[in-house]
């Protein structure tokens, strides 16, 4: 009986950790994807140069908030 509350444990565990490691992919892929999107849109925008640096910073919103809403709708339903 304890060895089947250690491995409904060790499930648990791997199964935590798989969500962790899908939640950093998935982190990963959509900030690349919204730092190309903000370059692509900078370069062609009329921004001055000067200012270019300061709205690269928008690119992190979007993976954030995706992430958010990762963890909170599509892995809130399996825990």
């Amino acid at each position: 009986m304890l060895e089947l509350a250690h491995t409904a444990t060790r499930r648990d565990n791997l199964k935590l950790l798989a969500y962790m490691i899908g939640a950093a992919v998935f982190f990963t892929v959509t900030l690349f994807i919204s730092f190309f999107a903000v370059i692509v849109a900078l370069n062609n925008s009329d921004i001055p140069g000067e200012e270019k640096p300061n709205m690269f910073m928008l690119g992190l919103v979007p993976p954030s908030i995706g992430t958010l809403l990762l963890f909170t709708k599509v892995f809130g339903r399996f825990m």
